[in-house]
């Protein structure tokens, strides 16, 4: 396992520098214009960098038995992130940025409680799937109060409208059931519910239903909706099989928006190419592969939906960001995970990658019991 452990680490470092250089070349036009310092996003992220440092070190030595153990610790967790989701809607607190309601304003420091609330999706129903046993299999503790839980933090999320952080909770929380064992015609059932729900919501919004419709008829749409895409086409088009080289994108002078969140990875085509795609690609799988090895392994039943829930979150969202960009899916704000800018993105997931590995700190710590209880009893028998 130590092996495994090692090979996320060194992979996590590589996408966390990646998304540095790539955030020194992406954001250098924008912060120039608003900050007259075309560093200025680069120190921010170094500074949430050097802050997520601590988080995942305390993380992967958190004994993760505490979050059943104590059971104030999920439901406080719980109760803290629903009252942050819903501050962001009082004036003064939170704020109103391009037509979302997404933020809380903090003194100097600005945080997105629905990054919390995917973290608190696989924390909450992990513990909760992991107390009912072989309950899962029932109606109402297996499958509608888990919903339950889930869907008011979907609830607030739309209201935002956060349509991308809902997407992932509900992929998380989904699948940490389906594979617990709750029934899948419970499932289904209130899946369905679930979505037609979250389809009324978008199709009453005029913007959302521009985007899909502009994904629909592709990057040709003469539609102002397709612009972001019909850029981020161009920048991997300029970019070629080797990129046009660091700091040499065109795209990033303003004809991409977001360039340095959510299309950072379209900058990063464009500047080193087709190889550039492919390896992040890859890397992610990397991380797929070591949380999947982590999530068998784990030595208890919360150990394996903790890992499992938190490789979700981390693979899902790279997935999606990468599916937005290169037209695959509407147009959707979601970062992508340890290169995207912002401070809540990164220590959220870097909070996953220190769950991944304090569930495989206990996996060596319990190889190493039973390998020495073996060797007792071989003795006794002796």
């Amino acid at each position: 396992m130590r092996k495994t452990l090692t090979t996320l680490a060194l992979t996590v470092v590589m996408l966390l520098g990646l998304g540095i250089v790539l955030l020194a070349t992406a954001s250098a036009v924008r912060a120039q214009g608003l900050y007259a310092d075309p560093h200025f996003f680069v120190k921010r992220q170094l500074l949430w960098l050097a802050l997520s440092t601590v988080v995942v070190f305390a993380v992967s030595r958190f004994d993760y038995h505490w979050w059943k153990e104590t059971p104030l610790l999920p439901i406080g967790f719980y109760v803290l992130v629903v009252i942050a989701l819903l501050l962001v809607f009082c004036p003064g607190i939170g704020g109103k940025v391009k037509g979302s309601y997404r933020w809380l304003n903090l003194g100097p420091l600005r945080m997105q409680p629905s990054e919390f609330a995917k973290i608190l999706t696989v924390v909450a129903m992990g513990v909760w799937m992991d107390r009912i046993g072989w309950r899962v299999r029932q109606f109402w503790k297996g499958a509608v109060f888990p919903a339950a839980g889930l869907a008011v933090l979907a609830g607030l999320l739309v209201m935002e409208p956060d349509f991308g952080s809902t997407l992932v909770v509900l992929m998380a929380g989904g699948l940490m059931m389906f594979v617990t064992g709750s029934r899948l015609f419970y499932l289904l059932a209130l899946g369905a519910g679930g979505a037609a729900a979250v389809g009324l919501v978008v199709a009453s919004n005029a913007n959302r239903m521009a985007r899909i419709m502009a994904w629909w008829h592709g990057e040709e749409s003469a539609s102002s909706a397709a612009y972001q895409l019909q850029q981020a086409i161009l920048a991997f088009k300029n970019g070629g099989p080797w990129g046009v080289g660091f700091n040499q994108s065109i795209q990033k002078y303003n004809y991409l928006p977001e360039a340095h969140t959510d299309f950072i990875f379209a900058i990063g085509g464009e500047e080193f190419g087709f190889i550039f795609s492919i390896a992040v690609v890859l890397a992610y799988a990397v991380i797929l592969v070591c949380g999947i090895l982590v999530s068998m392994r784990a030595p208890d039943r919360l150990g394996r939906l903790l890992a499992f829930g938190m490789t979700v979150l981390l693979v899902f969202q790279a997935a999606f960001n990468i599916g937005v960009v290169t037209g695959c899916l509407p147009t959707k704000g979601l970062a992508l995970p340890f290169i995207s800018y912002g401070g809540t993105n990164l220590i959220t997931a870097l909070f996953a990658v220190g769950t991944l590995m304090n569930v495989g700190r206990h996996i060596d710590v319990f190889d190493e019991r039973m390998h020495t209880q073996v060797v007792r009893n071989a003795a006794k028998k002796v």
